[in-house]
């Protein structure tokens, strides 16, 4: 009787072991596309498809400028985000510049801030797909509706990177087509192809008090919503650190990003503002939806209206993950419970998932508490915190560039005119931060973030005074 015998395994050697390692990991980076997908994903949302009808009721059609000076400033933004990813592309991206080069608190500071203005961000967009669904559900309350759409969102979390960036890509190609489709369905209603209920191109662009209805003061005003409505661009450099080739991908994504992004929303916006007068819209409803209940196409609206659920479904789904990441970086830090930054198996952090998960439930209640004005407040106070983290990137960029001048680094041509042009969009925030407190509900969105950052500097007091 013959015996089995062993099959000889072939050996390798230690080199040839971690090359296969290192390539299964690789499988689960992000390449520039994915980070591209994902940026839309994280960037236009309800802040946009929705909150777009506060700088408009502020602005007037004069809007549309208001987005290009916001492409203006975020290009800026981006370039020096870009130089300081590429270079450093670190867990919790800005949050370990701003430790780095600023000290422990402001590190501490802009990492708490930024997972609080993201789930603001989360709680501002489940709100807005509540209403958004209310065409189709109009007796669903909306903390119901809210619970139902976090929990999909946090169960995308949770099944790990590989499939948050597919998912991402698939939701994002929605989207964008969807805005191109109606920047198309506009144009060609404005030359007659559709019926529609009222005049409209450069009357209705026009006819309601001229491109500055409210004159430079509104066009300022409008700037804290529009600039938030580009913010989610901090999600590229949160996923820097999961990227295959940092000093190529990142650039090459953030420029094909910025150039969609000013594109996509300014002709949007134009169409927008030529279709529907400037006066009718509110936050109530989608001005996206209103413009294209003027064009007589059956069911135009319901389908945009699902486009919109859509677009909300990527931004929370970009902006948890980017939660999670910051989160994982104050654990790294000692400035949030350990347990935060333990890695699952499948690569996902359960407690960061968690805890985000109870903050989004917090601000649902709240929702359900204060339902009257929660969505601007929210928006508001998420924009606040917005506009101080873009402000702190552009500072450690300009220190940071003190320090390495002499260096061979790279240096993103986005930031053209460094470091002058970083000093006048840091000088330009500040002048519309300023502007932005003549509007009542930002007032208030202000004050709310001016509280939650009290209560940020007493628990760093309290962390350090721990042995």
């Amino acid at each position: 009787m013959k015996t089995k015998q062993a099959i000889p395994s072939k050996k390798i050697s230690k080199d040839e072991f971690m090359a296969q390692e290192d390539s299964k990991q690789e499988e689960h980076k992000l390449s520039a596309k994915n980070l591209l997908w994902i940026g839309l994903g994280g960037i236009i949302g309800s802040g946009f498809f929705l909150a777009s009808g506060l700088p408009i009721s502020y602005a007037g059609p004069g809007v549309i400028f208001a987005y290009l000076l916001g492409g203006l400033l975020i290009t800026q933004i981006a370039g020096a985000l870009t130089s300081l990813s590429v270079n450093y592309p670190v867990t919790g991206s800005f949050k370990v510049y701003a430790e780095k080069i600023l000290g422990s608190f402001m590190g501490f500071y802009v990492g708490w801030t930024f997972w609080i203005a993201a789930v603001l961000s989360i709680g501002s967009e489940t709100i807005a797909m509540a209403i958004f669904s209310k065409l189709w559900f109009p007796n669903a309350p909306v903390w119901l509706l809210a619970i139902v759409y976090s929990t999909i969102v946090i169960a995308i979390n949770a099944f790990g990177l590989k499939s948050f960036g597919k998912i991402e890509t698939v939701m994002s190609f929605i989207k964008v087509s969807a805005l191109v489709l109606f920047i198309i369905i506009g144009v060609a209603a404005m030359f007659g192809v559709f019926t529609t209920t009222h005049p409209v191109g450069i009357k209705t662009l026009l006819g309601n008090g001229g491109l500055f209805p409210k004159g430079l003061m509104g066009l300022l005003q409008s700037m804290l919503i529009v600039i938030f409505s580009y913010a989610g661009i901090g999600v590229v450099a949160m996923a820097s650190s999961e990227v295959k080739d940092p000093r190529n991908d990142i650039p090459k994504a953030m420029l094909i990003l910025l150039v969609v992004l000013v594109f996509l929303y300014v002709a949007s916006i134009l169409t927008v503002v030529s279709l529907t007068p400037w006066n009718t819209v509110s936050t109530g409803k989608s001005p996206f939806i209103s413009a294209l209940e003027a064009i007589n196409i059956p069911f135009a609206a319901s389908i945009m209206n699902a486009v919109v659920l859509v677009a909300s479904f990527s931004v929370m789904t970009g902006t948890y993950y980017s939660a999670i990441v910051m989160l994982v970086a104050l654990g790294n830090s000692h400035e949030a419970p350990a347990f935060v930054s333990k890695e699952g198996k499948n690569g996902v952090y359960y407690g960061s998932l968690i805890i985000t998960a109870i903050g989004l439930v917090a601000i649902i209640i709240a929702s359900y508490i204060l339902p009257s004005k929660i969505y601007n407040y929210l928006i508001s106070g998420s924009a606040y915190f917005s506009f101080f983290s873009l402000g702190i990137i552009l500072v450690c960029f300009l220190l940071w560039r003190r320090t390495v001048s002499n260096q061979e680094i790279y240096k993103s041509p986005l930031a053209f005119g460094a470091p002058w042009s970083t000093v006048i969009t840091l000088v330009t925030i500040f002048v519309l931060f300023i502007f932005s407190l003549g509007v009542p509900d930002q007032r208030m969105g202000f004050y709310f973030a001016l509280g939650i950052s009290v209560i940020i500097c007493i628990a760093y007091l309290f962390m350090k005074r721990k042995p």
